[in-house]
């Protein structure tokens, strides 16, 4: 039996990342710096990254991936970040559980010791990522509202989540540190 998985952040896919983290530092929370990523095409800000499962605003600043994402699904979660100790046995325990590996992670597996797993149906891709040590801290975002068939909530079972994932959202949102945060208003820049 493998180590359960630890969350490490919620990626957000949003029109301005500026905009959303000066929503985010209204209920008080700490956002970083902004940091533009070449290869990935993307500015990111990490909202509470002390924590676990932290905040990871993106924002599509040249065309590829996540530019083409943004178009066709609109801003929203893109993915839920875990960390694990061997990647390999993680992933070996998935087998049958529906889960399916993600084509870019025969890349990323070799040079990031990183896997993304989706599933047609499942609202966000889940990185899975190796780490030598499993970092146990108190969550930012306790529980994140998505919507989905019942078919698929073995999924959030089978990676260890699901505890923090609703199933039973009719608008996506966040719990974070206590406060509930609809995802259409965040990723808007507005004030709830």
């Amino acid at each position: 039996m493998t180590e359960s998985p630890v969350p490490n952040h919620i990626a957000l896919l949003v029109r301005s990342v500026d905009r959303t983290a000066s929503n985010l530092r209204k209920y008080g929370f700490q956002a970083g710096l902004a940091e533009e990523w070449e290869g990935e095409g993307t500015k990111e800000i990490y909202v509470e990254r002390e924590k676990g499962n932290s905040l990871l605003l993106m924002e599509p600043v040249k065309p590829g991936a996540y530019q083409r994402a943004l178009e066709k699904r609109g801003p929203g979660v893109h993915h839920l970040a875990i960390d694990v100790k061997n990647l390999d046995e993680f992933l070996i325990s998935l087998s049958s559980t529906g889960w399916l590996l993600h084509p870019m992670s025969i890349r990323t597996m070799r040079k990031t010791k990183t896997a993304y797993l989706a599933r047609p149906g499942f609202p966000a891709l889940i990185e899975v990522q190796e780490r030598a040590e499993l970092k146990i801290r108190p969550n930012f975002v306790d529980k994140i509202g998505l919507r989905f068939s019942t078919d698929l909530s073995r999924l959030a079972s089978a990676i260890g989540l699901e505890h923090m994932i609703c199933r039973e959202a009719k608008e996506p949102w966040l719990s974070c540190a206590g406060k509930t945060i609809s995802l259409e208003t965040l990723s808007m820049g507005e004030t709830i």
